[in-house]
C-alpha cells in the first residue's frame, strides 16, 4: 500500500493547509511542463497528485485512514473511491455464500475524475473559459451498459451453479474440513457473460474523449479545483455518473508576485528620480496607473496602490498591489556626469563641515544587523 503521507512528506496528523502547502511545493518542482521528457519526474508528478486527491479531501483521507489506499490512478486523471475494495466483503461473503457478491450487479455512481489546466496571472485576474479535453469512459449505447447483446441475457456460472462460491470438503482422520472460496470464473456474480456485447466487449462502458466547458472564476488561485458535476466516468448499470474535477495552476508572471489577493512588484528610477521626485507610470492586470515618487525616496521603500491586486473570491473588492522602489545606480558616467556628482558632494560636505561627514561616514560603515 502507497503511504499517501511519506508521499507527501507531512506527518498523519498534518493540517489541510499543511498538506496542500507540501503538495504545491512539490507539484511545481515536478511538473511535466518544467521537466520535459523526463520520466521519473512524471511518475513522481501523479503519485504526489494522487496522495493529494486523497489527503487534500477531509472524507477521502477519513476514509484512506480508515481503509488504506484506493484505486490507481489512470493517464493525468485520478478516480474516485467507489470501486474501492469493502473490507467486510470476506466476512460477508464467508457467512452468506456469496449474496453479497453478486450485488455487485446492482447501478453503481461512476468515479470522480480529476484534471489539471494551466493558466496565466492575467486570466487568474479576470476569469476566462476553457475546454478541457477529458478522456473518460461512457455508458455504451449499443447494450446500455448492461455488457450484453441484444436479446441475450447472463448464465448461471457452471461452475458454481450460481452459487458465486465454491465449497471444497476434506477428510482426514481429525475429520471433516471445509472451506469455501470465491468462483474464479464469475469472480463472485454467480453469474457469466457468455454473449457480450459486440461494441464494448461486454464491458458496458466506452472510452471518449468528452469536450468540457469549465469556467474559471475571477480571483482563482494556484491549486483551486473547480467540480464539474456528472462530467466524470459513467456509471455502471444504469448507476448515476461522477464528476469532473479540475485542478487550476495559475503560471508565475514575469512582473508580478502573488501573495493571496495582493501582488508585488518592482518600480525602478534612477537617483535623480528618487532624490528630486516624480510621477511613473505603472501597469497592472487592469491597466496603467500613476505612481508618486516622493522627493528623497529611498530604496526598498514601499508604495501601496489600493485596489490594484487580484478580486476576491469569496468577497468583494479586489487586494492592492505593493511597489518596491529600487534605485538604478549608473555604472557608466561620462565625464560631466562625474564632475556634476563630484560638485555635489563637495556641497554635501560644505553643508555639514568636516564634523558632519565624519558622522555620515561613521553611519555607513555601522555594521549592518
Amino acid at each position: 500500500m502507497k503511504d499517501y503521507y511519506a508521499l507527501l512528506g507531512v506527518p498523519r496528523d498534518a493540517e489541510q493547509e499543511e498538506i496542500k502547502k507540501a503538495y504545491r511545493r512539490l507539484a511545481r518542482k515536478y511538473h511535466p511542463d518544467m521537466n520535459r521528457g523526463d520520466k521519473e519526474a512524471a511518475e513522481r508528478f501523479k503519485e504526489i497528485t494522487e496522495a493529494y486527491e486523497v489527503l487534500g479531501d477531509p472524507e477521502k483521507r477519513r476514509h484512506y485512514d480508515l481503509f488504506g489506499e484506493a484505486g490507481e490512478p489512470s493517464s493525468f486523471l485520478h478516480r474516485g473511491f467507489e470501486g474501492m475494495r469493502d473490507p467486510f466483503g470476506d466476512i460477508f461473503n464467508f457467512f452468506f455464500g456469496g449474496e453479497r457478491a453478486r450485488s455487485s450487479r446492482a447501478p453503481r455512481r461512476g468515479s470522480d475524475l480529476l484534471a489539471v489546466e494551466e493558466i496565466s496571472l492575467l486570466e487568474a485576474y479576470s476569469g476566462v473559459t476553457r475546454t478541457v479535453e477529458v478522456p473518460r469512459h461512457e455508458t455504451c449505447k449499443e447494450c446500455g451498459g448492461d455488457g450484453l447483446q441484444s436479446g441475450f441475457a447472463l448464465d448461471l456460472c457452471p461452475d458454481c451453479g450460481g452459487e458465486g462460491r465454491i465449497t471444497h470438503t476434506r477428510r482426514s482422520s481429525f475429520g471433516t474440513f471445509t472451506s469455501s472460496t470465491t468462483c474464479r470464473r464469475c469472480g463472485g456474480r454467480g453469474e457469466i457473460n457468455t454473449h457480450p456485447c459486440r461494441a464494448c466487449n461486454g464491458a458496458g462502458l466506452r472510452e471518449v474523449m468528452d469536450p468540457v466547458e469549465v469556467h474559471v472564476p475571477p480571483g482563482v488561485e494556484d491549486g483551486d479545483r473547480i467540480r464539474v458535476a456528472g462530467r466524470g466516468e459513467s456509471g455502471t448499470l444504469g448507476g448515476p455518473p461522477g464528476d469532473l474535477y479540475v485542478e487550476i495552476r495559475v503560471k508565475e508572471h514575469e512582473c508580478f508576485e502573488r501573495v493571496g489577493s495582493d501582488l508585488r512588484a518592482s518600480v525602478n528610477v534612477s537617483i535623480v528620480e528618487a532624490a528630486l521626485g516624480t510621477d511613473v507610470v505603472i501597469p497592472t492586470l487592469n491597466g496603467n496607473e500613476s505612481l508618486h515618487i516622493p522627493p528623497g525616496s529611498q530604496p526598498g521603500q514601499v508604495f501601496r496602490l489600493k485596489g490594484k491586486g487580484m478580486p476576491r473570491m469569496h468577497s468583494r473588492g479586489h487586494g492592492d498591489l505593493y511597489l518596491v522602489l529600487d534605485v538604478d545606480v549608473p555604472r557608466n558616467l561620462t565625464a560631466e556626469q562625474r564632475n556634476l556628482l563630484k560638485e555635489f558632494q563637495r556641497l554635501e560636505n560644505d553643508k555639514g563641515g568636516q564634523r558632519g561627514y565624519m558622522e555620515r561616514l561613521r553611519k555607513a560603515m555601522r555594521p549592518q544587523p
